[in-house]
């Protein structure tokens, strides 16, 4: 019972995280993960959730920003690119620090297993 509602947990923060195509596996049952990785893996997730979130808040604005630019009667393209490559890293950033969480607290096999799902997922 608990596993079920901890995949159910981790579901809902994933979908919730995110938001924007930005999708991960949602069923992990299948890591077979000990009570300690639970509890990381839902650490790290709230973690994720609350820095995505702040990253969506953030992205909004820089979405206005290069608005302005392209509305500008000169084009600036060195600015406009400089600020999606600041947008772009924000979010690299934070899955980057999901992965790493991640990374120390799996096993070989269940890293194995949770590239499955990404290959998965990025196959659909």
């Amino acid at each position: 019972m608990k596993r079920i509602a901890f995949v159910m947990l981790l579901m809902f923060l994933i979908n919730t995280a995110y938001a924007d195509d930005h999708r991960l596996p949602m069923d992990l049952h299948d890591l077979g993960l000990s009570k300690q990785q639970h509890r990381a893996v839902e650490d790290a997730m709230k973690e994720y959730q609350h820095s995505y979130r702040r990253y969506h808040h953030q992205s909004e604005k820089s979405q206005e920003e290069l608005n302005a630019l392209f509305l500008d009667p000169t084009f600036d393209a060195d600015k406009f690119r400089a600020k999606s490559l600041e947008r772009e890293k924000a979010s690299v950033e934070i899955r980057t620090r999901l992965f790493e969480r991640l990374h120390t607290v799996l096993t070989p096999e269940q890293k194995r297993r949770f590239i499955r799902h990404l290959e998965e997922w990025d196959s659909e």
